[in-house]
């Protein structure tokens, strides 16, 4: 049996960020303009901290909302909901995606080995002080709610429902990336590699998902 059209556009989704991916760590590890524009981004985030409470407050909350807890409880949950739905396909995958990326995410920290921003900078809610390329919440919130866009958009029948549903979800995920940034427990370019990388294996990981549901669906079919 062929692959679906929509396997094939997430194959290439994935290869595509997976390339710049690599080609981002490349100048990551070698280009010293973008290391001047980590630090003025960084500067510049520190200066607008400085004694605005409130906005501090809701950033922190973001930077919650895509941690390890967080992401491990959305993964519980909506494994939960989807296997109390039939759906265990989607339940294992969604736990195997979340789980095999967060391993990823340490695997690539400890092969990089790049340091944070220093101490100095951070804000004080900043407690991690392990490596810091790439962002683990921006690739763990970009795989927790990228699974929950996809196991619910099918279930909203209009258009302007599954568009505010992608367009709230994104938000968010914008929004954590930004909070690290924020916050200065990421370097900009460590958030960016967070998000590419979250994505290519989100999509990679759902080419075979959708192969898989393809199968179970057509099972009348021949290969």
């Amino acid at each position: 049996m062929s692959w679906p059209r929509s396997s094939w556009i997430l194959l290439g989704v994935s290869l595509f960020l997976t390339i710049f991916f690599v080609l981002w760590t490349m100048l990551v590890a070698n280009e010293p303009l973008l290391h001047s524009i980590d630090m003025e981004i960084a500067i510049t985030f520190k200066g607008l901290a400085e004694g605005h409470h409130v906005r501090r407050a809701i950033m922190i909350g973001l930077t919650h909302t895509g941690g390890v807890p967080a992401m491990t409880v959305l993964a519980l949950v909506g494994a939960d909901w989807q296997w109390r739905r039939g759906d265990t396909l989607l339940a294992v995958g969604w736990i195997a995606i979340a789980a095999s990326g967060g391993l990823t995410n340490y695997t690539l920290k400890k092969a990089i080995n790049r340091d944070r921003p220093p101490i100095e900078w951070r804000d004080t809610a900043v407690t991690e002080n392990n490596e810091s390329y790439p962002s683990g919440h921006s690739m763990g919130s970009m795989i927790g709610y990228g699974m929950l866009g996809y196991a619910a958009l099918p279930l909203l029948r209009r258009r302007w429902a599954k568009i505010a549903l992608f367009t709230m979800l994104a938000l968010l995920v914008g929004c954590i990336g930004l909070s690290r940034i924020y916050l200065r427990a990421h370097w900009f370019s460590d958030v960016i590699g967070g998000f590419a990388i979250g994505a290519a294996w989100l999509t990679f990981w759902l080419t075979w998902v959708s192969c898989a549901r393809n199968r179970i669906e057509a099972p009348g079919q021949t290969t």
